[in-house]
């Protein structure tokens, strides 16, 4: 890309099978999903987005789980910093999904219903804008547990007990993904139709629902989202039918937490130059009076700089207080 000196931030979701890393446009208001791992390796999206950028990569925002413990924090921080992430900001699934919600404009005061299908498990979470206000896991109803199902199917139709387990995992979720687009797949030349492996998922994904069913009796949630791997499967989104399918979401809201901070540096980069442009400014206009000056309001002044030089951009007032009393020995002098 060659964008230089854009002192990127880059978004992370760091998800159990998977992790991905994304740059928040603010100009085009776009998320950018720059790669995609099926593990989590910082060091390997950090490469990633330096290749896309075309210069260093030092900071990032990393969305983890909201049941992650204070040592599990601790812990995808110091990965990040020994991955060569110097600035490490960490947020929570809700907080990146509230982050995407506030700069879609959405009002998000009254409860909204995630279901977050990933890989290693289901998270279903009501939150508003404050707190979550309930939130459950389940472990088997999962992109892993599909593929451990339909793996065992494809071993009992298709007599492959001497194939290797991990091995056929992988082309049991190859195909999940396949189908995931087209209505079959020819595999060792023979056609797999989507409907199968649908009917050895349905029960499943349909147990998970009662789940839901209860949060939407309870809280009546005024939005519905579903997201994670496993939400582009057809079948889910047929029995999830009413919630709003958005991918990646949570990635895309830690890009937009990473955008903002981007921002924010940047403005005080050049908040603390123009101060210092500021100060120089005065400290010349302030040599030219010096002669005119008593030995108190000399004192005075100085003392006055070197509060604006130690707070720098932070407290403004302080130039225009100096500016103004310079001005006003300046008329004196009229």
């Amino acid at each position: 890309m060659g964008i230089m000196g854009l002192n990127v931030c880059v978004g992370i979701d760091a998800g159990t099978n998977s992790s991905k890393v994304a740059y928040f446009d603010v100009n085009e208001n776009s998320t950018k999903i720059i790669a995609e791992l099926e593990n989590f390796n910082l060091l390997a999206l950090r490469e990633e987005a330096e290749i896309y950028f075309d210069e260093p990569i030092f900071s990032c925002v990393i969305s983890v789980s909201d049941n992650f413990s204070r040592r599990q924090k601790d812990d995808v921080i110091f990965s990040a910093k020994k991955s060569g992430f110097k600035n490490v900001n960490l947020i929570t699934s809700h907080e990146a999904v509230k982050m995407f919600m506030s700069n879609n404009n959405t009002d998000i005061n009254e409860s909204i219903l995630t279901y977050d299908f990933g890989a290693s498990k289901s998270d279903i979470t009501l939150f508003n804008y404050d707190e979550i206000i309930e939130d459950e896991i389940i472990d088997d109803v999962c992109g892993n547990e599909f593929d451990k199902i339909f793996s065992e199917w494809l071993v009992e139709r298709f007599t492959l007990n001497l194939i290797d387990k991990k091995i056929l995992l992988n082309q049991a979720e190859n195909i999940k993904i396949t189908l995931s687009n087209s209505d079959y797949v020819t595999w060792r030349d023979v056609k797999i139709l989507r409907e199968d492996f649908e009917r050895l998922i349905h029960f499943n994904v349909k147990r998970s629902l009662h789940t839901v069913e209860k949060f939407k009796r309870i809280y009546k949630p005024s939005r519905f989202i579903l997201t994670g791997g496993c939400s582009n499967i057809p079948e889910v989104k047929k029995i999830f039918r009413g919630f709003e399918v958005i991918d990646n979401i949570i990635v895309k809201g830690a890009a937009i937490k990473a955008a903002s901070i981007s921002n924010d540096t940047s403005r005080n980069k050049s908040e603390k130059l123009n101060t210092a442009l500021k100060i120089r400014e005065l400290r010349g206009k302030l040599m030219e009076l010096e002669e005119f000056l008593t030995r108190k309001q000399k004192d005075r002044l100085y003392i006055l700089f070197r509060q604006a030089e130690g707070v720098s951009a932070a407290e403004p007032e302080i130039i225009n207080f100096i500016e103004n009393l310079i001005n006003d020995i300046l008329k004196s002098q009229d």
